[in-house]
């Protein structure tokens, strides 16, 4: 947002005051899920929720993953709670789910902890002073909830569409077959991700609505988005790579859904290559 690495630090920590972890996000999200989308072994959004969901045909099912579509909305309202056990988790293990904390220096480390301290002092510490116990905690679980579900909702309908993990084959599955080396990253991006609605979404999310744009152009400001998505569009359609777009928000959670209940009671793909071993560990 700004040409000053300082700056953009500082807009970043508001991300620790809203109960996340900047450094973790940076590496959770930046380094194992944007830059290898949907792969099995890196991207741990694929996994990091088994075996409580089956986001994946790649991941093993138990008889439970075909009710997920439906008890899943248990577990989104506890979304903000897990990142707070895996912000520490990471902080104690020198690693997240999908990447290791090369490069994060103490000062940066230091962050987790302090930005915890702030969180919990402005959700539970000041209000409790303020206002006492009990409308604390109803206004810190209304805030957690519904953080965690707007969340849960946003993310997970922009990978967990049928255009972008596909129970049968297709240019998707084609292209996360080969290997890491092999794939041509930009297509990567765009067959793994999917897009709902247009210029207003794309206000009201920070540009999330438009995750092909948002994977392919991370470091630039949303505000384009709406032109570049014009651009991509025609760029894919003129080399035949398949574009997802829905028209609203409603209709990709519809389909996220009824994907969710599809991938529950689908065969388990074969793992291959370094999956195999990604897979046992879980």
């Amino acid at each position: 947002m700004s040409t000053q690495a300082w700056v953009n630090g500082l807009y970043g920590l508001c991300d620790d005051l809203i109960g996340g972890s900047s450094l973790m996000w940076r590496y959770h999200h930046q380094v194992s899920h944007h830059i290898h989308c949907n792969d099995e072994v890196f991207d741990e959004d694929v996994f990091s929720a088994f075996p409580f969901l089956r986001f994946d045909a790649r991941l093993p099912r138990a008889w439970y993953h075909k009710y997920q579509h439906i008890y899943m909305w248990a577990l989104f309202p506890m979304l903000q709670i897990m990142f707070q056990f895996g912000d520490l988790k990471a902080l104690l293990t020198n690693r997240t789910e999908g990447a290791t904390l090369y490069g994060a220096t103490d000062a940066e480390r230091a962050t987790v902890l302090a930005g915890k301290a702030a969180h919990y002092g402005l959700l539970l510490g000041l209000p409790a002073l303020l206002h006492g116990p009990a409308a604390t905690l109803i206004g810190a679980a209304a805030y957690t909830v519904t953080q965690s579900i707007l969340l849960s909702t946003t993310f997970a309908v922009s990978h967990n569409v049928p255009e972008s993990k596909p129970l049968h084959g297709g240019p998707t599955q084609d292209n996360l077959a080969q290997e890491l080396d092999e794939r041509d990253w930009g297509v990567q991006q765009v067959l793994t991700s999917a897009n709902w609605g247009g210029a207003i979404g794309n206000f009201l999310t920070g540009g999330l609505n438009l995750q092909v744009e948002h994977h392919l152009f991370p470091a630039i400001s949303f505000v384009h988005y709406p032109a570049i998505a014009k651009i991509v569009a025609d760029e894919c359609a003129k080399r035949g790579i398949p574009y997802a777009h829905y028209g609203t928000l409603p209709e990709i959670l519809g389909r996220f859904i009824r994907y969710m209940k599809e991938v529950g009671t689908a065969d388990q793909v074969p793992a291959r290559g370094a999956a195999v071993a990604q897979l046992a560990r879980l």
